[in-house]
């Protein structure tokens, strides 16, 4: 496995900082596609991780995505060096691809979403998500979506 394994809220989660890659032996992660990782490997406002429900297997696939400026870059260095804190994670919500279809125009649309599903963040889920810039609408038609998307990706 690569990347780092650090400890979020007493969750151990796999971060990849900037530009790095999963490997071969990744592609059994749920969720996890090649051409869609590689366009998100670099993305300024989220980075990549690989997450677990209750056993060690199997990871999940997602990312942190933070909306309010907070330095990725000097985040990555605290991640390698070993010195994040829940601190550096304040900003952050869980999300995972996937593709949703807009009830208005039927337009499908590959979106991060919010994981409500996991544990990660879960003790003040409500606060991030009230501050967090949420996309709402539909970049088809304007539809109102209904869930809490945090990037469109994709086309």
């Amino acid at each position: 496995m690569t990347g780092h394994l650090i400890r979020i809220g007493g969750r151990y989660v796999t971060y990849f900082a900037s530009g790095e890659a999963l490997l071969p032996q990744d592609v059994e992660v749920v969720g996890f596609d090649f051409s869609e990782d590689a366009e998100l490997r670099s993305h300024p406002r989220l980075r990549r991780v690989l997450t677990t429900v209750v056993r060690p297997e199997p990871k999940f696939y997602g990312v942190l995505h933070w909306s309010d400026g907070s330095d990725l870059v000097a985040l990555d260095e605290k991640v390698k060096s070993g010195e994040a804190e829940d601190g550096d994670f304040a900003g952050a919500l869980l999300a995972e691809p996937r593709t949703v279809v807009c009830g208005e125009c039927q337009a499908q649309v590959r979106v991060l979403v919010v994981d409500t599903g996991q544990a990660l963040f879960a003790s003040d889920l409500a606060s991030r998500l009230r501050n967090h810039e949420l996309k709402h609408s539909c970049p088809a038609c304007g539809a109102r979506l209904g869930l809490p998307v945090v990037e469109f990706i994709g086309g």
